[in-house]
């Protein structure tokens, strides 16, 4: 069955031999030596192509042999269903779950953009904006002044391009007379060509279209099939984005999806100078858009690099450029002010999300990446337990002739079949369960598992493969060819040596379950803690929508929002209606500094006198439910010809009035001006997101300031607030019948979303946790009870010299629970380094939160007893008579 094979050399030397042998033997016939070996060649032929036929044999013979190995693996498998439907699904748990949190890893902070030559494309960022300017993100926005100066310079970069979304959430669009919403983004001319993005159908912008602000949009393919199912007269429609029309003139490539981080951009227009398309959907600023109003720093640019050009090089062109035109209509630097700095990075994955996930995500990679170790030491395990109970067919087999790379061969067949099958099942779990995280993190970009991530998933199973077929090997060759003659209790003598390395890993694994339980623990605390942290009202009862109404003049759109208030307000059910310019609990905010009767605060200590401001309608505070803590809320009252007032919060006023009464004082933005009368005082709220600190806050009467635009209405209803939603819809539509409610939500639902982060963050640790535990425990679980079928004889000894079935049961959980009490001593200082490194993802909790470190050596004890239970139950079992009869 098996013979050793024979080389390539040793067949060139038998033919040799052959042709020498016929040589002498013509020699011994008379001829001479030069003419017998040219005789006995021309007699034997080519003897080239007899090594050649020897090596296609020997080829042949080679996938011969992986075939019978193949064959005799999976027969070996089919027959052992329970191993291997166990092998199989752990290894998928292991490598799906892996394999899913590379996918979103790679997506949000390595994935390069689906563009030609995305190496050469950076995004411009800043250290910060110029003192008097407004920003939407801190180090990523610009204004379209020094957007201008950038794309003018003729020198490092190819190109800069700017790109801005039409509305901080969706846009109000239709196509025909349907309402819906969808998201947008004006762009410069040469995006789609400096970008490299190939065209579906139909052509890009062009540098006319951004100087004209030509009425032109290209929609994505995503919404070309969503919204008009691919068809190809798509080209010459018009979609109306707030009211104006736009002519489809392209398709662009599917996979592109914008460059807006965690959205699916459904369309692009041309960059616009029209108040109803103004940038981020806000209203005009003193009768300004975003083009000519350089405090408004609201532009995202990426730029092109020219080719050999490096970072640094183009920096050093374009510093001086940039820090002339970020003062461009602002004056000079005030005193002692630090000018901005630009940067440049690389346009990989998406850098907003990056600030976000960046490093949870990498903790998470570290965090299942102790998953994946527990699954493949859990296969291993399995592998050998189950081979050890065959050595006497791999002793027969060497006795048969077979060779170490025989018996390797026929192990890496079984592990290849195993890991394939683990592999496809890995797949499809991961595409879920990326499909599942995307949704939990709120990211509409897509994370779809793609070649990088395969590469990947088929490097860790290309590891296991040879990791399963190698480690079995060293029990294989034990055995040795004398074994298979021996009897069945000589074989079942107990190897030390393997039950100390199956001791090992179960310890292992029980230092990496308290690691990942305590970790879970953390995070799932965090996040209780952030759902129980009081917002400073009543959600309940709460719904929110947006409106953005074609206004053309400031007395049309008061009159709008009145009608709409008084209207609303009459829906049966509705208990009050508030409206709001910024969505509390979106993460939005305008934030300036403030005059104080007049002149800026004194702030102690060098503290901030940043004020974050509201405009809002009459009743707002009572529709939230914030208490007042002296003064009124806003009333129908308040119009623009009476007393301009404000209200304003605890922290406000302690920080710039400490020691007085607020009410009386004038206050006013030190940008705008807008100077109000204090009115009234609440108690602090939360506004922009559920884990924010107080910060002064100042609110406007939407009817008293010269600045509206899309306002978002709140309605505190009796019963369930989603319900109310269809006859507000109807209500609006009276009014105009092409306005949508964008994003209709409750209020909860709006501030669960400023957490999405750590609710997405705490259910992966607890998902990886609750797998861990069940890894662990199928872990021990497999190893002891190996461990009493190797002692089924001792233990039935132990019971015929009189030791009752209470001590044996305390025998197998006792080795249990020492496995434990290793695992958790090792653990938790292990656990304490892993705490510390999640300190900045922790909100209300301590690294070292008892709590979580006793419910974490609580759950290991648990799986420990819980796992040891059947196999003592079969100790105990033993009958000593049948067990001195085992051979």
């Amino acid at each position: 069955m098996f013979k050793r094979k024979r080389s390539a050399k040793d067949f060139s030397e038998e033919l040799q031999a052959h042709i020498e042998l016929e040589a002498e033997e013509l020699q011994r016939e008379g001829l001479s030596e030069e003419e017998a070996h040219r005789q006995a060649r021309l007699k034997f032929g080519s003897v080239r192509r007899e090594q050649e036929r020897f090596h296609m044999r020997g080829r042949w013979a080679s996938l011969d042999h992986w075939l019978r190995d193949l064959k005799h693996a999976l027969r070996s498998l089919v027959d052992s269903p329970g191993f291997t439907i166990t092998a199989v699904v752990t290894l998928a748990l292991g490598v799906g779950a892996n394999s899913a949190v590379f996918s979103v890893m790679h997506a949000v902070l390595l994935r390069s953009l689906p563009v030609n030559d995305a190496d050469r494309l950076v995004y411009l960022q800043t250290t910060h904006a110029p003192h008097g300017t407004g920003t939407v993100g801190a180090h990523d926005t610009f204004s379209y002044p020094v957007y201008a100066a950038l794309r003018n310079q003729n020198g490092a970069m190819e190109t800069v391009m700017a790109y801005v979304p039409l509305s901080a959430s969706k846009v109000a669009v239709r196509i025909g007379t349907q309402p819906e919403e969808a998201e947008g983004d004006m762009v410069s001319g040469d995006f789609f060509s400096g970008l490299g993005v190939r065209l579906e159908r139909g052509r890009g912008f062009t540098e006319d279209d951004e100087k004209d602000h030509a009425p032109f949009a290209v929609i994505s393919d995503a919404y070309w099939t969503r919204r008009f199912a691919r068809s190809p007269d798509v080209l010459g429609t018009t979609l109306y984005a707030n009211g104006v029309g736009l002519t489809i003139v392209g398709v662009a490539a599917r996979g592109f999806e914008g460059l807006e981080a965690g959205r699916s951009t459904d369309f692009w227009i041309p960059l616009q100078s029209r108040p109803e398309l103004n940038a981020w959907g806000n209203p005009l600023d003193e009768g300004k858009v975003y083009i000519t109003n350089p405090t408004w720093w609201c532009l995202r640019l990426i730029g092109r690099l020219r080719p050999a050009v490096t970072k640094a090089q183009a920096l050093a062109q374009m510093q001086p450029v940039f820090q002339a035109a970020a003062y461009e209509g602002l004056g000079a630097p005030a005193a002692g002010e630090n000018k901005p700095v630009l940067s440049l990075g690389d346009a990989r994955g998406f850098p907003a999300l990056g600030e976000q996930y960046g490093k949870p995500l990498r903790m998470l990679m570290g965090l299942v990446g102790l998953v994946l170790l527990i699954a493949l030491t859990n296969v291993a395990m399995l592998l050998m337990a189950r081979n050890t109970t065959r050595q006497r067919e791999f002793s027969m087999k060497l006795a048969l002739g077979a060779g170490r790379g025989d018996l390797l061969r026929q192990l890496l067949a079984e592990s290849l079949l195993l890991v394939t099958a683990g592999g496809l099942l890995a797949w499809i779990f991961a595409i879920y369960a990326t499909r599942a995280l995307g949704a939990w993190a709120q990211i509409e970009a897509s994370l779809a598992p793609d070649g990088a991530v395969l590469r990947f998933t088929v490097a860790v199973l290309a590891v296991a493969v040879v990791l399963f077929g190698a480690v079995p090997l060293r029990i294989a060759m034990s055995a040795g060819p004398s074994l298979a003659v021996k009897t069945s209790a000589a074989v079942s003598g107990a190897d030390t040596g393997k039950t100390r390395m199956g001791r090992i890993v179960v310890v292992l694994q029980m230092t990496i379950c308290v690691v990942l339980l305590v970790a879970a623990g953390l995070l799932i605390r965090t996040l209780r803690g952030l759902e129980n942290t009081p917002l400073g009202f009543n959600t309940d009862g709460l719904a929110v929508f947006g409106v953005k109404p074609e206004i053309h003049s400031l007395e049309q759109g008061r009159e709008f929002y009145r009608d709409l208030t008084v209207k609303l307000r009459q829906i049966p059910g509705v208990e009050s209606v508030g409206l709001m310019m910024w969505r509390i609990g979106s993460w939005s905010s305008d934030n300036t500094e403030m005059r104080v009767n007049g002149k800026l605060p004194d702030v102690p200590n060098g503290g901030s006198r940043r004020v974050r401001i509201n405009v809002v309608g009459p009743g707002f505070f009572g529709t939230l439910g914030v208490p007042l803590v002296e003064g009124r809320d806003f009333a129908d009252s308040d119009t623009a010809s009476s007393l301009h007032v404000g209200i304003i919060n605890e922290e406000f006023a302690r920080r710039f009035l400490p020691g007085q009464n607020p009410l009386g004082h004038v206050i006013e933005t030190e940008r705008r001006g807008f100077p109000l009368t204090i009115v009234g005082v609440v108690k602090d709220h939360k506004f922009r997101s559920i884990d924010e600190e107080p910060i002064p806050m100042a609110w406007y009467e939407y009817a008293q300031i010269p600045v509206i635009g899309r306002m978002d209405v709140e309605l505190r209803v009796h019963g369930e607030p989603l319900a109310i939603l269809p006859a507000a819809r109807k209500v609006v539509q009276q009014m105009d019948p092409t306005l949508p409610l964008i994003q209709p939500m409750t209020q909860r639902a709006q501030y669960d979303l400023t957490i999405s982060s750590q609710m997405l963050f705490a259910r992966l640790a607890g998902f990886f946790g609750i797998l861990a535990v069940a890894l662990v425990a199928a872990g021990l679980y497999g190893t002891l009870a190996y461990r009493v079928s190797r002692r089924t004889a001792e233990i039935g000894i132990r019971m015929a010299m009189g030791a009752r079935r209470g001590q044996v049961v305390w025998m197998i959980l006792k080795d249990s629970l020492v496995l434990t009490a290793i695992g958790v001593a090792v653990g938790v200082p292990s656990a304490m380094l892993v705490g510390r490194a999640l300190t900045s993802s922790l909100y209300g909790v301590t690294p070292l939160d008892g709590a979580s470190y006793a419910l974490a050596i609580g759950g290991v004890a648990c799986v420990a007893l819980a796992a040891s239970a059947w196999p003592a139950r079969r100790a105990a079992n033993v009958e000593p008579l049948t067990a001195l009869r085992t051979d």
